[in-house]
């Protein structure tokens, strides 16, 4: 009782040297579970690589939401589906905090792991198997998303070639989920998306215009899934 719990699990996690997070279907929409993962990456940037974060993926195959993506898609990953996997996972947690890497590493290990969803026995529905969490970003098919004009004409901008949207507005009023929706038309319009959250770069490349280029065309040509050639390319001033 009267413990700030904020400011403690910031504290824990700043002077923590792992970070596990836990990630199942419904605890990748909890507010609370996003802002300390966002919390270890942005020290992880500021303290030489502390917390190292190691992603644990319980039963869950399906991609990432924003801004999950943006924080643990470049990263390795473990994997749980069952009990029989506990003493498995036990290994492969004890090896990464002694300095080893999680298993799932590669972009073909980690699209095996989320293509293969499909084909997974999932149990009959459960009478609440249909409400979400009333929270976090939702997914652009939801049945729970309501609908605004702004919505529409975000939507019809995204048609068209060369156009900008900006979306503003207060905290936990939809930006997200909204912006969600739009990648999603975009995608389904056969454009090639790339999600770059400019809160993720460090504060020295906000400073020096050739530090931030080289780091957005890094980052760029990773979320394209494009070979690397910046070293080929780049002429610094």
């Amino acid at each position: 009782m009267g413990v700030r719990w904020g400011e403690r699990i910031e504290a824990e996690i700043r002077q923590a040297d792992v970070f596990i997070a836990f990630l199942s279907a419904d605890s990748i929409y909890s507010e609370m579970v996003v802002a300390e993962i966002s919390t270890a990456y942005q020290l992880t940037k500021s303290q030489g690589g502390r917390p190292v974060i190691l992603p644990i993926r319980l039963a869950y195959r399906a991609p990432f939401p924003y801004p999950l993506s943006a924080y643990l898609d470049a990263i390795n990953w473990a994997f749980w589906q069952t009990p029989e996997d506990t003493p498995c996972l036990i290994t492969e947690l004890m090896h990464a905090v002694s300095g080893a890497a999680l298993p799932i590493a590669t972009s073909q290990a980690k699209s095996g792991l989320l293509q293969s969803s499909a084909t997974l026995s999932l149990p009959p529905p459960s009478a609440s198997a249909f409400l979400e969490m009333p929270e976090g970003t939702m997914d652009p098919q939801s049945t729970f998303y309501i609908e605004r004009p702004s919505d529409h004409t975000a939507l019809a901008a995204i048609e068209r070639q060369g156009m900008t949207i900006s979306i503003k507005a207060p905290r936990q009023m939809g930006k997200s989920s909204l912006l969600m929706r739009i990648v999603d038309a975009a995608t389904r319009q056969g454009k090639r998306v790339a999600l770059l959250d400019f809160q993720l770069f460090e504060k020295a490349a906000l400073t020096d215009a050739n530090t931030f280029f080289r780091q957005f065309c890094s980052w760029l040509t990773l979320e394209v899934d494009v070979e690397d050639r910046l070293d080929d390319y780049w002429q610094a001033p």
